[in-house]
């Protein structure tokens, strides 16, 4: 007989807490940093920006189809990582990780110490990512070695 798992809670349902931000509601983006640049995040904060927009820059990409962003709420994203809180275990640098597109707390033209300008990108928690992933031509070309 195998033991059926069961959550205490779930993520969505809890308090934001100092470790888990708010990330049920979206700002537009819009920091006030014009006279800063942005070095550290705290926390497991992630700060991410998308590698899946189309060209017009309204919508994403799914197997060469065309999805308007405001059409699909729930859909998941992809997006390189950028900056990691200190509390981050899993994600690094220029990882690329998906994550579900309707919880984030959007952030747009912030400059970013060794990086340069963030145009389109979220805020999350490390735990609200399903997880990370690369190119499948990464392991062709490692196996080639």
């Amino acid at each position: 007989m195998s033991k059926q798992y069961r959550p205490k809670a779930n993520i969505d349902s809890i308090a934001p807490t100092r470790s888990l931000i708010d990330l049920s509601s979206h700002s537009d983006g819009d920091f006030g940093l014009d006279d800063f640049k942005l070095s550290f995040i705290f926390d497991d904060i992630v700060l991410v920006e998308y590698v899946d927009k189309s060209a017009e820059g309204d919508g994403i990409v799914r197997n060469g189809i065309y999805i308007p962003t405001n059409t699909v709420t729930q859909a998941w994203r992809k997006a390189r990582v950028i900056l990691i809180g200190p509390n981050v275990k899993y994600t690094k640098k220029d990882d690329i990780v998906i994550f579900p597109n309707n919880l984030g707390v959007t952030v747009s033209n912030v400059d970013i110490e060794g990086y340069g300008k963030i145009h389109d990108g979220v805020f999350l928690n490390e735990s609200r990512m399903f997880g990370i992933c690369r190119h499948k031509q990464q392991d062709n070309d490692s196996s080639h070695s």
